[in-house]
């Protein structure tokens, strides 16, 4: 068995573990404005939404309150699907909403269709074959269609972080316990001196700032990329860089819209 896959982390249980403790309204409502702000609304209504690695389902269940017209989320994870689900029957249960629980390396993903917005925010540089798997998630994309993805940027404590991750999916759970509270305060002091704000309170996205630490500390295998080498890539496949969100902090994730063909998507 390959090592990554033998000691890859279990997003799926950080997202069972976030929607059942943290995800309120106002968390949920968030969700909605980041990916209203990042696609645009006009961009959302009326298209086929694919959303690629769907841990929680709150963006596919945003999408489709916001109109788009079909929404398909998939995750390895069995918990992310069942989260997922648990999710949609909170927030959205009349909207027609399906998860899936397959791999973008299955080859089932393509019996899908192509979809106007194919949606992977901070999922591919965890596949541990990330040319690859943005390479399959491309080939998802209708003609015309966006490409939203969101990948770690590349800088200089990559390699380091690389080996903590590693190293905290091969410990027992009460060491894996201890890392991820020295690892909360580290992180929480680095944002304040970074971002000169308060890492506690509204999270971007809404997310949980506890559980943003966990899938940190533990999202391995892990890739990153910086700005050029992404959108040089993306060139070559025939997309182009039509939105671009540089993160808060260094080893964020750097946030790309691509436009397939240059054609806008249509109406």
């Amino acid at each position: 068995m390959d090592e990554k896959k033998n000691i890859a982390f279990n997003f799926g249980e950080n997202w069972q573990s976030f929607s059942q403790n943290s995800l309120d309204t106002d968390k949920f409502k968030a969700a909605v404005e980041s990916l209203r702000y990042l696609i645009g609304p006009d961009n959302i209504k009326d298209r086929s939404f694919l959303d690629i690695g769907c841990g929680s389902g709150i963006f596919a269940i945003a999408a489709s309150l916001l109109e788009a017209k079909k929404v398909i989320g998939i995750d390895i994870s069995k918990e992310s699907v069942a989260a997922s689900m648990a999710n949609k029957d909170k927030f959205a249960p009349q909207n027609d909403i399906s998860f899936f629980h397959t791999s973008i390396f299955d080859d089932d993903i393509f019996t899908f269709g192509t979809f106007d917005i194919v949606y992977s925010w901070g999922v591919l540089h965890h596949t541990g074959d990330m040319d690859s798997a943005i390479d399959r998630a491309l080939r998802c994309v209708a003609a015309g269609g966006l490409f939203v993805i969101a990948i770690y940027n590349k800088h200089r404590s990559s390699g380091a972080w690389k080996q903590i991750k590693r190293l905290y999916n091969a410990m027992p759970k009460p060491i894996q316990r201890l890392m991820i509270w020295f690892f909360y305060m580290v992180i929480a002091l680095a944002k304040l001196i970074v971002t000169r704000k308060n890492p506690f309170v509204k999270k971007k996205r809404g997310m949980s700032f506890y559980h943003d630490v966990v899938d940190w500390v533990g999202g391995y295998p892990y890739e990153y990329a910086d700005k050029e080498d992404v959108v040089n890539k993306m060139k070559k496949s025939g997309f182009t860089c039509v939105k671009f969100v540089k993160p808060a902090v260094p080893t964020g994730c750097n946030e790309f819209v691509f436009l397939k063909d240059g054609v806008s998507p249509a109406p």
